[in-house]
């Protein structure tokens, strides 16, 4: 799906055409929220998740070109490099 079609859709829909079609690339954790990056197509989505609340919180089109390096600028490589010895 193009992107300008993916964001005319509502939160509920962009939140079910994630999990249908595409590809979950990481997680994180931020003061109460869950926020999973996803991959669609050539761009990527953030669902921010509300652990307090339970509930789903915000589905963002990610135009951030270095957004990876917020999933990954803390990432401990140390049980990656285990598991390479």
């Amino acid at each position: 799906m193009e992107k300008k079609d993916f964001i005319k859709l509502s939160m509920a829909d962009k939140a079910e055409f994630l999990w249908k079609y595409s590809e979950i690339i990481s997680e994180k954790v931020y003061y109460d929220c869950n926020i999973s990056l996803f991959l669609v197509d050539n761009y990527y989505v953030e669902v921010f998740f509300n652990r307090t609340e339970n509930e789903l919180a915000s589905v963002e089109v990610q135009e951030n070109p270095l957004i990876l390096y917020e999933y990954v600028k803390n990432m401990d490589l140390n049980e990656l490099v285990k598991l390479l010895e």
